[in-house]
């Protein structure tokens, strides 16, 4: 599988906002719905949906190999299938789905546009749509892609554009870093800490001597978890994120 998929039983600074985005996913789902997710990469994602539904979970991705990988990992088959689908040309009938989710995928293809109408044709009325994809301002300052992965990625008014010219009703909100949140010496240190061991050199720590570190400042490994992250609404807020998190209803 490419880097861009975090696989379930490795440590990496990702895997907490990952996570943190299939719990969100899981507030919007019922116990009998039928859910796409697109670009399922590992497909602890998936898996984690068909916990929660007795409906159907398609794990879906372009990846030959990723999908013979969730295959025999996941086996709750009487819910989850996992299915390889190109999320241009998704091979279902129209109104098929009640959800879908799509975190970090949009980036990844040209044919973008498409991509979200097909997510629209396959949704349900009264269906709804996540999507999640990065903040370019912060994600990409210098206006350079730093992941040689993502084909372009969007500003809030792109990314704004391009949903409401398909959905019915769209929310943008940002995926934001809350560990420090509360104002504390614990979190004023924490934070300085965390802050001194991603610089380049000393981030090439070893990662259990940086969790000793960090244990000792807030009682935390040093890299987040999904507690660590939260949806925010404000859009002075969102813009600061480095991750747009947005809701995208039929009617």
């Amino acid at each position: 599988m490419s880097s861009e998929r975090q696989e379930h039983n490795m440590k990496s600074p990702w895997w907490g906002e990952h996570i943190h985005r299939y719990n969100i996913a899981l507030t919007y789902i019922s116990d009998s719905d039928k859910i796409l997710d697109i670009a399922c990469g590992n497909g602890f994602g998936s898996y984690m949906l068909s916990e929660k539904t007795n409906g159907i979970v398609v794990g879906a991705d372009i990846s030959d190999e990723t999908i013979r990988y969730c295959s025999t990992k996941f086996l709750n088959q009487s819910v989850l299938k996992f299915k390889v689908i190109d999320g241009t040309n998704i091979p279902f009938e129209d109104k098929y789905f009640d959800t879908i989710v799509s975190f970090e995928t949009i980036e990844h293809t040209t044919q973008y546009k498409k991509m979200v109408q097909e997510f629209y044709r396959v949704l349900k009325n009264k269906g709804v749509a996540l999507i999640s994809t990065p903040n370019i301002i912060i994600n990409t300052p210098e206006g350079v892609k730093l992941s040689k992965f993502h084909t372009q990625e969007f500003t809030y008014n792109e990314l704004e554009f391009l949903l409401k010219e398909v959905f019915d009703d769209v929310e943008i909100y940002g995926q934001k870093y809350i560990r420090y949140n509360s104002k504390s010496l614990k979190n004023t240190l924490g934070k300085f800490v965390e802050n001194v061991l991603y610089t380049r050199g000393i981030r090439k720590t070893p990662l259990f001597i940086q969790n000793k570190i960090m244990q000792l400042f807030i009682n935390k490994d040093m890299y987040p978890l999904a507690e660590d992250f939260g949806l925010v609404k404000d859009k002075n807020e969102i813009l600061k994120c480095k991750t747009f998190f947005a809701v995208c209803r039929k009617k």
